[in-house]
């Protein structure tokens, strides 16, 4: 009872968050030297040079000191003369080489920051499908923007002016002893004072920092996928609910900003009071060990003096502190994601050309409750075009997904030439597959730009003839600067037609061994449909060698198809060509009768709608 009762205490919680953030401190500063371990070289220049600088500083006070003490008492033009000069140039040299430290550990951070960037985007590219599903794309790529640029702060500080900060401290701490002992104690029992004020805020402020990340990519991924998906919005009416949405997480990060920055006033004003302190009890002292003969005006002013630059290198230190915490939040949050292991694939780099099979396969999608494909086998042979048909759900494009290695089964294998595909490298594999998606995806750019994706090289008579075979090169023609034209962000520009196929072009220009068809032909009109199965057949499918799968909504598009397989809920039910199919009376037979009779009543509605006199209804 006692331990369930301490397990259910918010207090025992608390608890175990704090243990937690102090380990996590500890391993995510092993992951910052493990950031920047590979440019040691360059942060021990950058240290040395800021160290340097921060030694120059201390110098400083010793020219109040000298003034007070001994030019001004003096009276001598010459002495005034080299002092100024001294002095002229002294502050001359220390500009350089503060604007020397300045420049070049803003520049190396950059640098760091843009390799981690790279580094977190070229991996998060070689994850698997089953990663996008977890995530939202728009959180997914906070990560790779957002997060790094807040590592800048603190890795500009961790690898060049922390070492400075702590150098000066040294320096000075020593240069006050030696010059008076005792007053000295007066400056330096603050800093513990200062430290334990830190080390109390530590914590609060990495959970606060970590939670305003999330919340960042939270409210970068609402937007996204609303700005992505503008049309559907604005069908709906929903730009209400999606304010609302947006609003609800803007107002969190609003809050928890509010709160942290509770934290960090506090702390800031406790150290400033305690500092200050500092300041009136070396007045308090000092004044009295002057007032005595014990110390002189100029060696009391240095003290002051030496006291403030004390007094900035350790606030510096501490007020590291908020931007350790909200660098760590965020290199907890790149940590997560480079752990994520990425796709892999196998060692054999060239792909036979052999027929396309799937053996007694078993899929399961992540968090799904039911299988999505129940020890599926059929083969494609080479040069062979294969449809798949069944009803929504029935596994057809989990089945192409599984050809490409979007995902692998649980049980069974794909094979292509007899061997398993996760034995294929996976560029090779992917090289060799081309794919035609129901809804493609374009990228911004221009219509040639988006066709050349498939091969980057291809000429410009490459990409008219690929769009010739995809019927796409007429209506490009017609675009207002053709295959120069600007299609806006995803094809917006282009209707879901031209979509279709300028993606199907694209899939034509890769000159793959397989290709997919994921109900590619489903938002075209039935002449532009016809004339693309026409190219699909006549130029590739015959005798080219190329292996075609097409999963078809609309019947008529397959009936040449030399196997038609026909799947519901995940396993096959029957096969055969169009002929043998009809003649078997069987479920192909019953899906074509019913999508035959949602034609005839489509047009008799139409028929209906257009014999209707106008302003009478039915």
């Amino acid at each position: 009872m006692a331990e369930t009762a301490a397990k259910e205490s918010p207090e025992a919680d608390e608890s175990n968050d704090d243990a937690n953030g102090r380990e996590s401190t500890a391993a995510i500063l092993r992951k910052l030297w493990q950031v920047l371990a590979p440019y040691r070289k360059r942060v021990l220049a950058l240290a040395l040079l800021i160290s340097f600088g921060a030694g120059l500083q201390a110098v400083g006070p010793q020219f109040v000191r000298v003034a007070f003490d001994t030019v001004i008492p003096s009276g001598e033009i010459e002495l005034f003369a080299w002092f100024g000069a001294a002095f002229a140039l002294f502050y001359l040299f220390r500009a350089a080489v503060d604007y020397a430290g300045m420049y070049w550990s803003f520049a190396f951070t950059q640098q760091v920051v843009s390799d981690v960037r790279m580094k977190a985007y070229r991996h998060l590219l070689t994850l698997p499908v089953s990663r996008f599903a977890d995530e939202q794309s728009g959180s997914l790529s906070s990560r790779v923007v957002n997060d790094p640029n807040a590592l800048e702060g603190m890795i500009q500080a961790a690898a060049s002016r922390l070492s400075g900060q702590l150098v000066a401290i040294v320096v000075v701490a020593g240069i006050l002893v030696v010059m008076n002992g005792k007053l000295a104690l007066v400056n330096l029992v603050v800093l513990p004072l200062l430290a334990a004020i830190t080390h109390h805020y530590q914590d609060p402020l990495r959970r606060a920092s970590k939670r305003i990340r999330e919340t960042v990519a939270d409210m970068t991924a609402k937007s996204t996928e609303a700005v992505s998906n503008i049309r559907v919005v604005k069908a709906f009416v929903s730009e209400g609910q999606e304010q609302e949405r947006f609003g609800r997480e803007n107002q969190t990060y609003v809050d928890l900003n509010l709160d942290r920055r509770k934290d960090v006033g506090a702390m800031e004003g406790l150290i400033n009071v305690t500092a200050n302190y500092g300041i009136g009890a070396l007045l308090l002292v000092g004044g009295w060990l002057t007032a005595h003969g014990s110390l002189t005006i100029g060696e009391l002013t240095a003290f002051i003096m030496y006291q403030r630059q004390l007094q900035g290198p350790v606030k510096s230190v501490m007020f590291f502190n908020d931007k350790l915490q909200s660098g760590m939040a965020a290199l907890d949050r790149l940590s997560d994601l480079l752990n994520d292991d990425p796709e892999s694939g196998g060692e054999i780099e060239e792909v036979p050309v052999g027929a396309v099979g799937l053996e007694d396969v078993r899929f399961t999608y992540p968090e799904a409750n039911e299988p999505a494909l129940r020890g599926l086998s059929l083969r494609v042979e080479p040069g062979e075009t294969a449809a798949l048909v069944g009803s929504s759900g029935a596994g057809k494009s989990t089945a192409a997904s599984l050809i490409g290695r979007f995902w692998d089964p649980q049980d069974g294998r794909v094979t292509i030439g007899g061997t398993d595909v996760r034995a294929f490298d996976l560029q090779a594999l992917r090289r060799t597959v081309a794919l035609v998606p129901q809804s493609p995806t374009l990228f911004t750019g221009t219509v040639a730009e988006n066709i050349r994706y498939a091969d980057p090289d291809a000429s410009p008579d490459a990409i008219r003839r690929a769009s010739r075979m995809a019927n796409a090169d007429g209506f490009i023609r017609r675009l207002r600067d053709g295959y120069d034209t600007q299609i806006g962000e995803r094809g917006v520009r282009l209707s879901g037609g031209q979509k279709q196929r300028v993606a199907i072009a694209r899939a034509i220009l890769k000159d793959a061994q397989v290709l997919l068809l994921d109900e590619a032909t489903s938002d075209l009109d039935s002449e532009s449909e016809a004339v693309i199965q026409d190219a699909l057949d006549g130029l590739f499918a015959q005798g080219s060698g190329l292996t075609s799968i097409v999963i078809a909504h609309r019947l008529s598009t397959i009936e040449g198809a030399d196997t038609i397989y026909v799947l519901e809920d995940g396993e096959l039910v029957e096969s055969g060509n169009h002929g043998e199919l009809l003649a078997r009376d069987g479920r192909y037979a019953e899906l074509r009768r019913l999508q035959q009779r949602q034609t005839e009543d489509a047009l008799s509605a139409a028929d209906e709608s257009v014999a209707r006199p106008p302003g009478r209804s039915s």
